[in-house]
């Protein structure tokens, strides 16, 4: 009996540290400034290539998985997610955000480096209005990296690279791609 009393001690001490030390960081706020943005890519239709707002009243996102043959540069029998976008010529020039839930629900773990984007608009023209809209954007890759910084009891999310593959046309063998470093810009301009 005299050799489980300290042992009984020992356990108590050990199980009310437990207890306790978690309870300081339970009363902290995390703040992660830019937290959920650290990711997003931000378009913007230029004015001066776009200068009438009715062309993009209507703004069309398609995301497609990256699963893609090598060999045609096509998505195998993959139909893609859709984002309308109704925009108000007030609206027409603000900032376009894809992110990892938006305009797009997150799909499990999947993040938005693990999908294709065709951006489109609908052209204004005299009359009847087009029906297809034309390409602005395709972003074919999107490249992340980032790490995880805490001090014990917050840890926060920052990007250290962000980097898209784009074109301005919907033919995947064209030599027209570009890659942007987005973390040098914080908004990719769409031009024609």
């Amino acid at each position: 009996m005299t050799h489980l009393l300290p042992f009984r001690f020992s356990a108590i001490l050990l199980l009310g540290l437990g207890l306790l030390l978690p309870g300081c960081c339970a009363n902290n706020v995390c703040d992660c400034p830019g937290e959920s943005q650290a990711d997003a890519i931000k378009l913007v239709f230029s004015s001066k290539d776009f200068p009438t707002s009715t062309d993009l009243d209507s703004i069309v996102i398609e995301r497609y998985p990256l699963v893609i043959i090598p060999a045609s540069g096509t998505n195998p029998g993959t139909k893609p997610e859709t984002a309308t976008l109704i925009r108000s010529a007030a609206q027409a020039y603000d900032t376009i955000v894809i992110n990892n839930s938006t305009p797009f629900s997150q799909v499990s773990t999947a993040k938005l480096d693990q999908y294709q984007y065709y951006v489109r608009y609908f052209p204004a023209l005299p009359a009847p209005r087009s029906k297809l809209p034309a390409f602005a954007l395709v972003i074919d890759r999107v490249t992340l990296k980032g790490n995880l910084d805490g001090n014990g009891c917050c840890t926060c999310y920052t990007n250290t690279q962000k980097v898209i593959t784009t074109r301005k046309d919907s033919t995947a063998g064209t030599t027209t791609a570009e890659t942007t470093n987005l973390k040098d810009k914080p908004v990719f301009i769409i031009t024609k």
